[in-house]
């Protein structure tokens, strides 16, 4: 009879709190809906503005207080763009001319550099005038690599632009406390904008400065590699001499005797060849 009591007394305890979470799922659900429904319902917000104020002329004006006025427009700059409307172009300009007006007021500080480098190259598609204004961050934060690789990386992936890139990158990775797969990259680029010699004369300056093995290490391959690739950029350079056209496939170029045998990839692939570059 006990046994029986204590199973009915654990049947209704399951039952009641089924119901709570039944009870507490539907007022959760009914709450979401209503939310939803009155933001729905509530007027659009104002669209993003700025003064039309040159930074040089603000700047001025600020007087004392351009550190309190910079983090003012940085925050309205940082609340429209966390709105829930959709962006259009007079905004991108209006947040743009915040960011500018804020860094030309305060260029030490890191947040307007991140928010510039955040929003412009991304959302506004102004890859041109993010890299501008990150020259003023690298500028004036010289101890800081964020800004030199934020530079970088835009030239890079949006203007399209890798000897640019290749060279804010090895700026970058000169600078103390940087990562030191900077180096590797400002390299890699160099080669991919056709000046592996550039890249390979930079890598054994940074190997002299490397701090630890590993580093040398891998410093080290990608030495080998680069002067793999510069070989091979030779010998197609001396095919397209002899014969007239450049090589269909690097293979052609020992079968031409201009090369004994082609270089070992130290990444333990083979190069690739293709639109007259050189991969690894």
């Amino acid at each position: 009879m006990f046994g029986g009591n204590q199973r009915a007394l654990k049947k209704g305890l399951l039952i009641l709190k089924v119901m709570v979470v039944l009870v507490i799922g539907g007022l959760y659900l009914l709450s979401a809906s209503k939310v939803k429904e009155d933001q729905e319902r509530m007027p659009s917000p104002e669209r993003a503005s700025a003064l039309m104020v040159s930074p040089a002329l603000l700047e001025i004006a600020a007087g004392e207080f351009k550190g309190v006025i910079a983090d003012y427009l940085l925050l309205k700059s940082s609340i429209f763009l966390g709105g829930r409307y959709e962006t259009t172009k007079g905004d991108w300009e209006a947040v743009y001319t915040l960011l500018r007006q804020s860094l030309a007021l305060d260029p030490y500080f890191f947040q307007t550099c991140y928010y510039i480098q955040a929003f412009l190259p991304w959302g506004a598609r102004m890859a041109k005038e993010a890299v501008a204004l990150l020259e003023t961050s690298k500028t004036h934060r010289y101890w800081d690599w964020t800004p030199g690789f934020y530079i970088g990386f835009d030239c890079f992936y949006f203007l399209k632009d890798n000897l640019t890139a290749s060279r804010y990158l090895m700026e970058a990775s000169e600078i103390p406390n940087s990562p030191p797969l900077l180096s590797m990259l400002g390299a890699r680029l160099a080669q991919k904008g056709g000046q592996t010699m550039a890249g390979i004369v930079f890598l054994k300056a940074m190997y002299e400065k490397a701090g630890t093995e590993t580093e040398k290490r891998r410093i080290s391959l990608r030495i080998t590699a680069l002067t793999d690739v510069l070989t091979l950029e030779k010998g197609i350079s001396e095919f397209s001499l002899k014969f007239g056209h450049p090589p269909q496939s690097l293979e052609q170029l020992v079968n031409a005797g201009i090369l004994k045998k082609l270089p070992e990839n130290p990444y333990k692939k083979p190069y690739t060849y293709e639109n007259g570059r050189i991969g690894f």
